[in-house]
């Protein structure tokens, strides 16, 4: 009788065991590669699904960093508006300093001339300088006669303060002034020359000439047409309406910029003509330097001695006076 081996323990079985075994082993087998086939399956998944998460991670990681930046961006900008306002600051104090001043006195010496200035475009009108109560009276005339008051305050400093405009309302009160301008170099957000706060018409420097021209002339028209203080007031409060719309607010604002870029393109201007004056002075003075060595050598030269080389200038360079503004 033939027998045959087990493939696993290599028993003797009979051919009907070995026949039963390997079935068994047809049926492990298949199942064995079932089973392999669902491990691939859920490994190629799991890579896919590694995949999209590293992805994703990274995405998330980009977009954190981004935010981050944009967060440190934002930050750095807010330290170098404090530096910048910090530094102006500390150049306004060192200037005084130089000077002797300080902000009040400062503030005065602007009144001053906003007051000169007020005298030179409307002379016509009586304005007066209050020094020590830190205000300009504007008394607008026509034909001689009061038409109406404007009361200035002018403030140097790098904000808008509120006192400033309490103290400027209170001044049109005391003064019984029709209107309180506040003239200030000071910044504030939302501020780009021009506000109405809280009766208080605030306004930069560079505007406040057309601005008192506007209310002068709502003045001298009531006047004209001899319109009763009784209705003035109403008049006056349709102006202001006025004033606060962006009719008028935009020009005056535009006013502001142009002027400031202006007088920017005047300071550019200078020192462009400065820095040709002095290349200027400094061709002359070396045409001058050449001309004086070429004569010294020829007197060598028909002395029988040997010329000198020509060197550069030794006299001093020169000086021009520095255009203002110019630093």
């Amino acid at each position: 009788m033939k027998t045959y081996r087990c493939l696993i323990c290599k028993k003797s079985l009979t051919k009907k065991e070995h026949e039963q075994a390997l079935r068994r082993l047809g049926v492990r087998e298949k199942h064995l590669k079932h089973k392999e086939a669902e491990l691939e399956k859920e490994l190629r998944e799991a890579k896919v699904k590694e995949k999209k998460t590293r992805r994703k991670l990274l995405k998330k990681t980009k977009e954190a960093s981004r935010e981050g930046e944009r967060k440190g961006m934002r930050k750095a900008g807010r330290m170098m508006t404090g530096l910048k306002a910090d530094n102006e600051k500390l150049r306004n104090r060192i200037r005084q300093i130089e000077k002797g001043t300080t902000p009040q006195t400062e503030g005065l010496e602007f009144e001053e001339k906003l007051a000169a200035r007020l005298k030179r475009e409307f002379p016509e009108d009586d304005i007066q300088h209050k020094g020590k109560g830190g205000d300009i009276l504007h008394t607008v005339k026509f034909n001689k006669e009061p038409a109406g008051i404007i009361i200035y305050e002018c403030k140097r400093t790098p904000k808008i303060q509120s006192q400033h405009i309490r103290q400027a309302h209170l001044a049109k009160q005391s003064r019984e002034a029709d209107f309180a301008v506040l003239v200030t170099t000071g910044q504030k957000r939302g501020f780009s020359g021009f506000a109405h706060i809280n009766g208080v018409l605030v306004v930069s420097p560079l505007g406040s000439i057309p601005l008192a021209s506007l209310l002068r002339g709502h003045f001298r028209e009531m006047m004209k047409a001899k319109i009763p203080k009784d209705k003035r007031a109403i008049i006056a409060q349709q102006l202001m309406k006025y004033i606060e719309s962006p009719q008028f607010k935009n020009p005056i604002e535009e006013v502001v910029q142009l002027t400031s870029g202006l007088q920017d393109m005047i300071k550019e201007e200078a020192k462009g003509h400065f820095r040709i004056w002095k290349k200027r002075g400094d061709h002359y003075q070396r045409i001058q330097w050449d001309s004086l060595q070429i004569q010294n050598n020829l007197q060598l030269v028909q002395h029988g001695k040997k010329p000198k080389v020509i060197g550069y200038p030794k006299v001093p360079q020169l000086q021009l006076p520095s255009p203002q503004g110019n630093s």
